[in-house]
């Protein structure tokens, strides 16, 4: 009441050990992520059995929606944790703009974008080798990454520039000019542990995943009086092994590890969405 739809949409996702709790049969790349280089996980505040992702124009309308699900829920399931974020951290449309995340740089330049249908039926859509109630859907990766603010704050431009491996101010690959230049790989300008140079598709067998993640900020550290802020990462993918693979790569090598620690991991799969009235999140699997 009082609250206008806010473009609200509810994704849901399955884990592995909802398979294991009714005793359903699990698809193959859905078990637990592996241990990755960086992790320093809560286990309080990972995995779980179900997913439940509100998004809206309007954060009042995204809670109602968690809320009122958990309240329909009672005595069946509780919350075991809960992320709130804002503003999206990298582009899904040509239509938008890049935005910036919580270090001031333009984030998910080179991200999957929704009008490359053919490169998401290959790296983001399950196709015929998954299970038929799975199919068309997606598995989701998330990922609580704290970023080291005031650590990264004491850094020069320059290093900056030279951890990410973009200017500052456009966005433009180190060696280019603009935001959208090609990512010179070759040049010796771009440092061997830049992010973007061990992000990219090129260094990775080209594999490619499509980034949906959002900054979040949780007040500060009891401990240090630092603030527990970063970004909140989502990340679909055809295989988990898609982000396994970049991940243990960035993990191991990227020089922005020193200004961010990984707190949080979990995993789903994702089903198609709804079609029409009579029809229900997960019904091929569970009918």
């Amino acid at each position: 009441m009082g609250l206008s739809p806010a473009r609200l949409t509810v994704t849901f996702g399955f884990a592995p050990s909802l398979f294991h709790r009714f005793a359903l049969t699990r698809p193959a790349p859905l078990r637990p992520l592996p241990a990755l280089p960086g992790d320093e996980l809560d286990p309080a505040r990972s995995d779980g059995d179900l997913c439940v992702q509100a998004c809206a124009d309007d954060p009042q309308v995204a809670f109602h929606a968690v809320r009122n699900l958990a309240r329909i829920g009672r005595g069946v399931v509780v919350m075991r944790w809960s992320q709130l974020g804002f503003g999206r951290t990298s582009t899904t449309s040509r239509s938008q703009a890049t935005p910036r995340n919580l270090m001031g740089f333009k984030d998910g330049t080179n991200n999957l974008k929704s009008e490359d249908a053919a490169a998401l039926r290959k790296h983001v859509w399950v196709g015929a080798e998954g299970p038929a109630w799975l199919r068309d859907g997606s598995y989701l990766v998330t990922r609580r990454i704290r970023m080291l603010i005031e650590t990264w704050d004491r850094a020069s431009l320059a290093d900056q520039e030279q951890t990410i491996g973009r200017t500052k101010s456009e966005g433009a690959p180190i060696g280019g000019r603009r935001e959208h230049d090609p990512v010179d790989l070759r040049s010796r300008r771009l440092p061997v542990d830049a992010h973007i140079r061990l992000a990219s598709p090129h260094t990775n067998g080209g594999v490619r995943i499509l980034r949906r993640g959002y900054s979040f900020t949780d007040g500060f550290d009891d401990e240090l009086g630092q603030l527990d802020a970063g970004l909140f990462f989502i990340a679909y993918q055809r295989d988990p092994a898609q982000f396994v693979a970049l991940q243990r790569r960035l993990g191991t090598n990227d020089a922005l590890n020193e200004y961010i620690k990984h707190t949080s991991s979990a995993l789903f799969a994702v089903p198609p969405g709804v079609r029409g009235r009579s029809d229900w999140v997960g019904r091929a699997l569970l009918a």
